[in-house]
């Protein structure tokens, strides 16, 4: 037998797939030296063959040792059993007088239970050093003070029977069913008390325990299969699997029906475009905006100045009307009484101010939507005021007048609101107006028309947002459109087109003012929350422009900015972010401009609201105006010190909040109007005593205004 060392072993049993019971082994291993030799004793089997019937199922070629050459004395005998404990011993002596105590070692070994085969392997290179309370030296086991309980040899009272010897040469495969020979072994065996193996008839080897109750589970589970006739049932398990199920009896599983979907409606004659007799009609035209189809605008060229509340045999009305305009046209303004406001001291004026009442009478409906803008003829003699809503109607009410619907004409020169009304400083019978629709027209009351002094690029959108008068004899215009430009227009050259167009703002202008003595000087307000200053003879008609000044700290949209009317030397702005500024133009030379003053109010107007624009008082650099959310309704009056010096109210008569303010240029009379078309006219006893008026008569307010 070829020698192995202990690693080998070990690595042996480890790679075995299948772990069986183990027959016992008996090996020699040389302490000393590496030898060429080993013995095993005569009752043992060889490991190859061991190896074999652990399931390698195959046998290896072994080379056994010449029974000649004895191993050396010095040696030491380590017993392997099943549970792969090791027993050591110190005797170190021929095979002949080990063999008795050999065999009964064994035959206790047997006796004792397998442990499980994984922590066997866990536990061998734990039990090869410790186990055994020996430590390997130079000539063999050393033990240590701890030694295990000695095991008695003769732990059993069996008998065992020497094992025959091996006959020589090479040991040939035991099969593993032999047929009748290895039935009779195993009758013959397993009544035996003997643990020995038992000899395999073909070869001459044993068979262990083991392999023989693995022949007799083989058998036995041959014949209970035999018995039970596993291929019938088989066979039969199929056959009832093809059968087909019997028929549910009673009331039947019905599927859902689905509804029967009624046949589409046949489109209708509206649809297909044909009239009643089936007659297929012309195509429809393409469909425009909203705003373009209910209000397109009008047609280029002047107008006919022609009342649309006016109708049959009121038509008289108008035509008196009319003509009572060409003599406001035609009466000069005395230019003293608009100087005289100037000189009058505010203690003064307030107590003007204070007298101003407003009446039953002083109350009408001018325009049938929101009011957008407001304005007051400049005569001393009439009072008449104008009005421009959403819609492009303009409202001209003679306060005092009983004729037709309580002196309201209205008239219809634009198609979207009419956003800024302006008199002109010289000509009294021109009003000149601007609107969303992208025009510019004049009222002219001598002629009975309106005249169209600007329009932009029909089909564009572009918005004509604000104008003031560039010059003194309101000729030309300076105007703010929707894109940010501002256009220079002459009123006296043919045609529509602007003379100059220059950018200004990046998004829509709301106002422009122009300095009342430095004409070159005009501010803008944007709704990005910016106000510029410009100087006209620096603006470059393409990039970007150079301001003069930036008024700065306006947080949110700025409704409105203007020019002190007397001097110019302050600024007025009124911002969403609840405050209205006033600026000092003396610093315009500086690149930023800080407010002089600053009022906190609520100009929270809402969506259904004109936003608030505080104006100045005409010919006074220290008094404005302004609407309020205040309760009760009121409109107020502040100084240039942020003072509250007067409320503009009555609870009978003024119950809605007024958001556009005009001032008389020259008389002690305030007009407002408020978002449902409404004016309201605040006026002094002098101003009402100049005016002839039949008493007690009765006056009824306007409800609903004809178009």
């Amino acid at each position: 037998m070829p020698t192995r060392s202990k690693r080998s072993l070990a690595s042996i049993d480890r790679k075995s797939p299948r772990i069986f019971k183990q027959a016992k082994v008996e090996v020699v291993i040389i302490d000393k030296s590496p030898s060429k030799y080993s013995t095993a004793s005569n009752d043992s089997i060889p490991l190859s063959k061991l190896k074999q019937r652990n399931g390698k199922g195959r046998a290896t070629r072994t080379k056994e040792t010449p029974a000649s050459k004895n191993p050396p004395k010095e040696a030491q005998k380590v017993l392997f059993s099943k549970s792969r404990k090791i027993i050591s011993s110190d005797e170190e002596d021929e095979d002949s007088r080990d063999e008795k105590s050999s065999d009964e070692e064994w035959s206790s070994e047997e006796e004792t239970s397998s442990e499980d085969v994984s922590k066997d392997e866990e536990e061998l290179s734990n039990e090869e050093s410790t186990s055994s309370g020996e430590e390997w030296g130079a000539r063999g086991p050393v033990k240590r003070k701890k030694t295990t309980k000695p095991i008695k040899a003769a732990k059993a009272k069996k008998t065992t029977k020497p094992r025959p010897k091996k006959a020589s040469g090479k040991a040939k495969a035991c099969p593993k069913d032999s047929g009748k020979d290895t039935d009779a072994i195993i009758g013959a065996n397993l009544d035996s008390d003997s643990d020995d193996d038992i000899p395999c008839a073909s070869a001459g080897q044993y068979l262990s325990e083991y392999e023989i109750k693995r022949l007799q589970n083989i058998q036995e589970n041959a014949a209970f299969f035999e018995s039970i006739d596993l291929q019938s049932a088989k066979n039969n398990l199929s056959d009832v699997s093809t059968k087909k199920s019997a028929r549910p009896r009673g009331l039947t599983r019905r599927k859902w029906e689905h509804p029967e979907v009624p046949p589409p409606r046949p489109r209708s004659l509206r649809l297909q475009n044909k009239n009643p007799e089936g007659v297929q009609l012309p195509p429809k035209p393409e469909p425009v905006p909203l705003y373009q189809d209910m209000h397109p605008r009008k047609p280029a060229g002047p107008l006919d100045m022609a009342a649309t509340n006016v109708k049959g045999d009121d038509k008289g009305l108008a035509d008196s009307f009319q003509q009572e305009l060409h003599r406001l046209a035609k009466t000069p303004i005395p230019k003293g009484e608009a100087k005289e406001r100037l000189t009058v001291t505010q203690e003064s004026f307030l107590k003007s101010v204070q007298s101003m009442a407003i009446t039953e009478e002083r109350v009408a409906k001018v325009t049938p939507e929101r009011i957008f803008s407001v304005a007051v003829h400049p005569s001393t003699t009439k009072m008449l005021v104008c009005a421009g809503d959403k819609w492009g109607r303009l409202g001209l009410w003679d306060v005092e007048s009983q004729e037709g619907e309580d002196g309201v004409f209205l008239y219809n020169p634009h198609s979207r609101p009419i956003n800024c009304l302006q008199f002109s400083p010289v000509h009294h019978g021109k009003l000149y107006m601007c609107s969303y629709d992208g025009t510019m027209r004049c009222a002219e009351f001598e002629k009975n028309i309106f005249s169209e002094v600007f329009s932009t690029e029909e089909g564009t959108d572009q918005l004509v947002k604000y104008f003031d008068f560039l010059s003194e004899d309101g000729t030309t215009c300076l105007v703010g459109l929707g894109d940010g430009d501002v256009a220079v227009v002459d009123t006296r050259t043919k045609g529509t087109e602007a003379e100059h167009l220059y950018p200004a703002h990046d998004r829509t202008i709301k106002t422009v003012s122009v300095h009342p003595t430095q004409r070159h000087y005009f501010v803008t307000c944007c709704n990005d929350s910016n106000v510029y200053i410009y100087d006209l003879r620096n603006m470059k008609k393409k990039g970007s422009q150079q301001f003069v000044a930036s008024l700065y700290q306006h947080t949110r949209s700025v409704s409105s900015a203007y020019f002190s009317p007397a001097s110019g030397s302050r600024i007025l702005t009124t911002c969403f972010d609840d405050r209205i500024r006033l600026f000092d133009t003396k610093v315009i030379g500086q690149p930023t401009v800080k407010p002089l003053r600053e009022i906190r109010h609520n100009n929270q107007t809402g969506r259904w609201l004109t936003p608030f624009r505080a104006v100045w008082v005409p010919g006074r650099d220290d008094l404005f105006v302004s609407g309020s959310m205040k309760q009760p309704r009121q409109m107020e009056l502040f100084d240039d010190k942020s003072t509250l010096l007067h409320t503009y109210t009555d609870p009978d008569y003024m119950t809605s909040i007024c958001s556009i303010i005009a001032f008389h240029p020259t008389q002690f009379l305030l007009a407002g109007g408020n978002s449902s078309g409404r004016m309201h006219v605040f006026s002094a006893s002098s101003f009402s005593a100049t005016s002839k008026k039949s008493p007690g008569s009765p006056r009824v307010v306007l409800k609903k205004v004809s178009v």
